[in-house]
């Protein structure tokens, strides 16, 4: 089902060359049940080539679960010392160019996080206009019974597994964006 966000961008609209790819690690499934962010990670892209790259551990102040350290390889003590989530939210916002285009696979699930960080900043949300590349995969391949990004990263022979950190799981979403870009646009 698509989001009625008004953020979203339709992913079949118009090729993008410029853009950001987001992705975050959190201590569980949702913001609203008191899960945290721990991890923003993002690469800059202008004219198809990478220009930048963000990174930012964020200490929850709260428990990281085993599952998901066992997941995301993030310890509790790499989270200490880091800045909250409102604090990396507003090192992020520094980084990100005005008015950029965010994509993230997923991003309903991401964009709900960074708006928690914003609205603990004092923003009503986060600002940015969105394309959800799992979005773009289930309309190029309706017949894929899995739109995962460790399925897509195997099936564009990308990588072989998703490592679950917020930087290289958005340098392998930029390159899933580029292959199914080609598929969606052959002639852009």
């Amino acid at each position: 089902m698509r989001s009625r966000d008004p953020r979203r961008l339709d992913p079949l609209a118009t090729p993008h060359h410029t853009y950001i790819v987001l992705d975050t690690e959190t201590t569980g499934l949702d913001p609203r049940g008191g899960a945290q962010l721990i991890e923003i990670g993002a690469v800059h892209i202008r004219d198809d080539r990478k220009i930048g790259e963000f990174h930012q551990l964020i200490n929850p102040h709260t428990r990281i679960p085993e599952q998901v350290t066992r997941l995301t390889g993030i310890t509790p003590r790499m989270t200490v010392g880091q800045p909250d989530a409102r604090q990396a939210m507003a090192l992020f916002d520094r980084w990100l160019p005005k008015d950029s285009i965010v994509m993230a696979h997923n991003a309903g699930f991401d964009i709900r996080f960074l708006d928690r960080a914003e609205a603990d900043r004092g923003n009503r949300f986060f600002h940015h206009m969105y394309v959800d590349t799992l979005e773009m995969s289930r309309l190029l391949h309706p017949e894929k019974p899995h739109h995962r990004v460790a399925d897509l990263i195997r099936d564009y022979r990308i990588g072989d597994r998703e490592e679950h950190r917020a930087l290289s799981d958005a340098l392998q979403e930029q390159q899933l964006y580029e292959r199914m870009r080609e598929e969606a646009f052959p002639e852009a």
